[in-house]
């Protein structure tokens, strides 16, 4: 039996992470939050999983305030939580040759070229975006056995942290509950990805024993938030609310976002599209 550590194990990706690998009587996991263990703590981070000696390591936790990022104090948490712990766990993973999986977002890119595989040149235009791109930087250097599983838009059911953030069909939603009109920015094109589906494939990707390196996990059908919008309020049969497609200036945010940050998948069967999971989604959330 391989004993799996989730880090982050109360988040929306954590907890769906900690639930299906549970339901596998090959697995034993130690489900960690920030109560259990403190990653910007190297020295007693990597004492408590030397402990445990781990065959797999997932991380969850990441500072995922990208408007907050652009602060003096708000990097320097991205930092801490984004860039110097995947190194501590990337380090305590090669020691304990445990298998280490680290989530990577597509805001790594510029959104200049649109589409990005898997070996193109990484250039965040946002603190919270430079601090991803350090931490995959980092994990690289440290080798290993290592996953870096880029993704992006993910949704799903809410975590059970206080911190967890819920999803923005999630918010969509309940908005549509509340109002007649929408306004949507209608750019940052990119994929919509399903929380069960991500983990799936992480657990697969594991268990194939696929090649160690980067990879991009997402359900297929790149959209933009209006145009996602419009598909999620079709699929869920909401009425008698007008969506507003608008520009990104309607809404002015600290960090800049990259108008196209399509992430082409070439090294993993790809997920399905993001349309079927939706209805999914919607089922377990009803």
């Amino acid at each position: 039996m391989k004993k799996v550590l989730v880090i982050g194990a109360k988040g929306m990706l954590g907890g769906e992470i900690v639930r299906q690998f549970s339901q596998d009587d090959n697995y034993k996991v130690l489900a960690w939050d920030f109560s259990e263990i403190d990653i910007t703590d190297s020295k007693s981070a990597k004492e408590k999983i030397r402990q445990e000696k781990p065959n797999v390591i997932i991380n969850c936790a990441a500072y995922n305030n990208v408007d907050e990022a652009e602060s003096k104090e708000g990097f320097q948490k991205a930092l801490k939580l984004n860039t110097e712990a995947p190194e501590t766990l990337a380090e305590i993973a090669k020691e304990l040759d445990a298998v280490f999986v680290q989530y990577v977002s597509d805001y790594i890119f510029d959104g200049e070229k649109g589409e990005y595989n898997e070996d193109d040149k990484k250039n965040p235009i946002s603190k919270y975006g430079e601090s991803k791109a350090k931490g995959e930087n980092n994990v690289k250097e440290v080798g290993g056995k290592y996953y870096l599983i880029r993704t992006s838009k993910l949704f799903g059911l809410p975590g059970k942290s206080e911190s967890a953030k819920k999803s923005f069909f999630d918010v969509m939603l309940n908005l549509a509950k509340e109002k007649n009109e929408l306004k949507v920015i209608d750019s940052e094109k990119a994929y919509f990805t399903y929380v069960p589906d991500l983990t799936t494939a992480t657990k697969k990707l594991i268990e194939k024993e696929y090649d160690f390196g980067i990879y991009h996990l997402v359900n297929e059908g790149a959209v933009t938030w209006y145009e996602g919008v419009l598909k999620l309020f079709e699929i869920a049969g909401v009425e008698g609310v007008k969506v507003v497609p608008v520009n990104s200036d309607e809404f002015p945010r600290p960090a800049k976002r990259a108008d196209s940050t399509i992430l082409i998948n070439t090294k993993f069967p790809k997920l399905r599209r993001y349309e079927n999971a939706i209805k999914d989604w919607l089922d377990k959330r009803d």
